[in-house]
């Protein structure tokens, strides 16, 4: 039987899980970002950061600005594996990717950025193999690997430090457990929400190192630095 929408609190059609079609049309879409970064902006183009200092990954794909009330959305699925909410962003995500990738190459490999041990163990599951498999359901031909990347430095969490702060703990927090398949690949790597960057540049570089020919972000939302992380 059909639930309620957690936002609105009215009930659900048969094919939503935890959002109704009238608060899904209000969610806030990312309409203009960053080319490569997917940074909110005014006009589709290419923010200062990536002007910059350009990300390893070739582009970022999210369906979402991380505000008001997606960041409602994203805390369950941050805390329960069965949260309804997963499904419901995942097949959202999935179909912004589709459009992302008529005239591109999609990947088809899926690599959920990791936790490290320790955060694995208090949380009990990794939100980002989650939606992985989600989006596996949903993309043909696509296969989710878990054996690739690794997590091996452990850091406070990420919403309690600051951008440099985020950056520097970054540096050299992911490696390559097996690089024979990654060769010459297209890789998407998987996460909930992208902040600064600094998680996706650092995954990315160790991906490419090895011999990765791309690696694309694919995100739920996508916030700027002055916004509340999630």
């Amino acid at each position: 039987m059909p639930g309620n929408c957690v936002l609105c609190r009215e009930q659900l059609s048969g094919t939503d899980q935890a959002i109704c079609s009238d608060c899904t049309a209000a969610l806030p879409h990312l309409t203009h970002q960053c080319r490569h970064c997917a940074t909110p902006l005014e006009a589709d183009n290419i923010c200062p950061d990536c002007q910059h200092n350009p990300p390893p990954f070739r582009c970022c794909i999210a369906p979402f600005e991380y505000r008001q009330p997606l960041n409602r959305l994203i805390k369950p699925i941050k805390t329960d594996v069965n949260a309804p909410e997963f499904v419901q962003l995942s097949q959202l995500l999935g179909a912004c990717i589709n459009d992302a990738y008529k005239s591109l190459e999609r990947p088809k490999i899926l690599i959920p950025v990791p936790l490290h041990w320790i955060s694995l163990v208090r949380r009990g599951f990794n939100q980002s193999h989650t939606i992985a498999q989600q989006l596996a359901l949903l993309l043909d031909n696509s296969l989710v690997w878990t054996d690739i990347l690794n997590r091996r430095r452990y850091s406070k969490p990420q919403h309690l430090q600051g951008k440099k702060d985020r950056m520097r703990s970054m540096a050299e927090a992911f490696e390559v457990k097996n690089s024979a398949p990654v060769a010459g690949m297209r890789l998407a790597l998987i996460d909930d929400v992208m902040t600064t960057g600094a998680t996706a540049r650092a995954a990315a570089s160790v991906l490419l190192k090895v011999g990765a020919q791309s690696v694309d972000i694919w995100c739920i939302a996508r916030t700027g630095w002055h916004i509340e992380a999630a």
